[in-house]
């Protein structure tokens, strides 16, 4: 019967042209905060199952400002994924597992002033094997480069085997591509600072001018009702957004196209 379902999710998300990875829920749970583990949101749960799958690569190549091509790409495979992880979850269900389907982008939650991911899908990807991280914190996948949209789901089914993860960085050692790439100086030794990459390259009528943005992140992070009307504002009215600013993934070398070994 177990060998049945895992067997039919195979087959399911590669008849849709997805990626698929097991990551252990329990390696998330030692290693991310509180709220943001699995055990968080489902405590039962043994896997994470994480979905990956590239955007076009030509919506990052639109000349311009406030690239709507690159926008409304992500935002559709956001949906393909919700849909996907929703879809396998009534699945599993249906074969005796309580499963959840985790959220691709909202809703948001506040850590310490700054707005993530329910669970780090990222991290979530890594511990599944479908990549590693960047120096800019991007994902890089061995065949897709650093342009992948991510999905997953929490569910008490055990996967037959996780995969051992290989921690060495993909980024050369004397690579700073990114981090002199960046227009604001956001990257810095593996971290990224949030705010100040928000302020520059995502675009809302409802986002503060960007010199008020590290004040923000001060006064939410010292109130909890502050962060409880963050996460709901984000919830309501940041669904969609203009994106201005790539410079750091296209300046990669593990961008597409960009005619550099690979480190893999």
């Amino acid at each position: 019967m177990k060998n049945d379902i895992i067997n039919k999710i195979c087959t399911y998300v590669s008849s849709e042209n997805i990626l698929m990875g097991a990551a252990s829920a329990e390696e998330l749970n030692a290693s991310a905060p509180e709220g943001f583990r699995p055990r968080d949101l489902l405590p039962g749960a043994k896997t994470m199952l994480v979905f990956a799958q590239p955007l076009p690569l030509a919506v990052f190549q639109v000349p311009g400002e406030n690239n709507a091509f690159y926008q409304r790409s992500s935002y559709t495979h956001y949906l393909i994924m919700d849909k996907l992880a929703n879809d396998l979850s009534l699945m599993i269900q249906q074969a005796g597992y309580q499963t959840l389907p985790i959220p691709s982008y909202s809703p948001l939650r506040f850590y310490k002033g700054e707005p993530r991911g329910i669970i780090s899908l990222k991290h979530a990807a890594v511990l599944a094997g479908l990549g590693k991280m960047g120096r800019n914190t991007l994902l890089i996948n061995r065949d897709h480069g650093n342009i992948m949209r991510l999905g997953a789901l929490a569910t008490e089914l055990e996967w037959p085997e996780y995969p051992v993860v290989n921690e060495k960085s993909l980024c050369p050692d004397n690579c700073r591509i990114c981090e002199e790439a960046c227009p604001v100086g956001a990257i810095r030794d593996g971290h990224i600072d949030i705010m100040k990459c928000m302020g520059n390259c995502i675009k809302h009528i409802l986002l503060p001018p960007k010199f008020m943005l590290p004040m923000m992140k001060r006064t939410v992070a010292a109130s909890k009702l502050l962060t409880r009307f963050m996460e709901l504002t984000s919830l309501n009215f940041f669904e969609t957004y203009a994106i201005d600013c790539a410079t750091c993934l296209k300046a990669c070398i593990h961008f597409p196209g960009n005619n550099i070994k690979k480190a893999f």
